[in-house]
């Protein structure tokens, strides 16, 4: 594996400006898919943890606005790091030598059929002739 989340760990953060864990009712734990569930014995602290393995290789992340894509990208990016207890993120690691590779947004895109990944924009807007002078992370990468 190159990359682990904790079952449970708390990925969002207070605010932009604020690296503290989100608190409140609001907050959505993280839970593995069944497919890359894992499990570690961990005998220092004699318990076990069980979370998302991600394995050596290219993987994709997807999902609708605010599903928490980037949000697990930053927790994986920080993976790398210590964390004090009480973070949230205790127990997400990744190898130190993964890369990220993100779509940025404000890249022009000019009369391009993004059908099969996007259809379903605001206002109306089609997805087989699709122009921006402007495009979104998601909307350049599709």
């Amino acid at each position: 594996l190159v990359a682990f989340v904790p079952n449970g760990a708390v990925l969002p953060r207070a605010s932009g400006a604020d690296d503290r864990p989100m608190k409140g009712s609001e907050v959505v734990k993280f839970q593995s898919p069944p497919t890359l569930k894992v499990e570690f014995q961990l005998p220092n602290l004699n318990r076990t943890i069980q979370g998302m393995g991600i394995k050596k290789g290219i993987g994709l992340i997807v999902g609708g606005g605010f599903h928490g894509k980037s949000t697990l990208l930053s927790a994986l990016q920080l993976g790398v790091y210590n964390k004090i207890p009480g973070d949230g993120r205790e127990f997400c690691v990744c190898d130190e030598s993964a890369v990220k590779i993100r779509a940025e947004d404000g890249r022009a895109v000019t009369a391009v059929d993004i059908t099969s990944f996007i259809t379903n924009l605001p206002f109306g807007k089609l997805t087989n002739n699709f122009s921006s002078m402007d495009a979104s992370g998601s909307t350049s990468q599709a």
